[in-house]
């Protein structure tokens, strides 16, 4: 079944966002119907006192976003229970126009405005996701999702998006491209920095790499490598297509 991109987007609003702080800070724990008022009367007050100023520029959209000062998140943890981040997106821009101009391909054109919109997040401390990206663009998630495989197989970098900074969900394209940079020789400190990942997160993968290179080595079935290692089996099918790429004397037996 398709997401549907635009499902989540009323627990990021200013309103939800009362609600959760009188839950969470102030304990105001009982009726959800009351805390819901309470919270329908200070957005009232606020839009009467703080009338929004027109500092954005044309083409620019507001946007609450997850923080990327998030860690990886707890099982079960809500949406709403993550630090947000209100960013200008731009949502519309002089390239667009120039693009359209040359006749750019919309695969193209997608793929230059995923990357445009995931970075300008990303500077001002926010990340985005992939059902954000569809509600925003008005693609479904199944093509953001295709544009943004599209793009990291042209392109060196890795987009800065919420499920790989914090490394959520089964995709392994970030833990692929760190691992490419890292048997090209790249250092750890500038792998962080070209995939937009803590230094931390890139140890802890080139570790789970040579684990599995070493266990590979020894002739240890996937299977077994999965329960000594813990790790998922798209993990390890990933890193043992990297150590056939860059160490094909390791299958000789094959």
């Amino acid at each position: 079944m398709r997401q549907d991109p635009f499902a989540n987007l009323d627990k990021k609003t200013f309103r939800q966002a009362i609600i959760e702080l009188l839950e969470s800070e102030y304990k105001l724990l009982g009726s959800h119907k009351i805390l819901e008022l309470i919270a329908e009367d200070i957005v009232e007050l606020e839009y009467k006192y703080h009338p929004r100023k027109k500092t954005n520029q044309f083409g620019s959209l507001s946007w609450v976003a997850t923080s990327d000062q998030n860690s990886k998140p707890k099982l079960g943890k809500k949406r709403e229970e993550y630090k947000q981040e209100i960013v200008e997106l731009p949502y519309v821009t002089e390239e667009d126009i120039e693009l359209k101009r040359q006749n750019v391909s919309k695969t193209e054109h997608d793929m230059i405005r995923i990357a445009r919109l995931t970075r300008a997040a990303k500077k001002q401390g926010a990340m985005l996701t992939v059902e954000e990206l569809a509600a925003i663009m008005n693609r479904s998630t199944v093509t953001i999702s295709k544009r943004i495989g599209e793009y990291h197989d042209t392109h060196d970098d890795i987009l800065p998006l919420k499920g790989y900074i914090l490394d959520m969900g089964r995709g392994t394209t970030h833990k692929k491209a760190i691992i490419e940079l890292y048997e090209q020789k790249v250092q750890p400190p500038d792998i962080a920095r070209k995939t937009d990942h803590s230094l931390n997160a890139v140890d802890r993968y080139i570790k789970d790499y040579e684990r599995v290179k070493f266990l590979i080595r020894r002739g240890i079935s996937t299977t077994q490598i999965k329960h000594m290692t813990g790790r998922g089996a798209s993990v390890i099918k990933q890193y043992r297509k990297l150590i056939k790429k860059y160490h094909p004397e390791y299958f000789d037996s094959d």
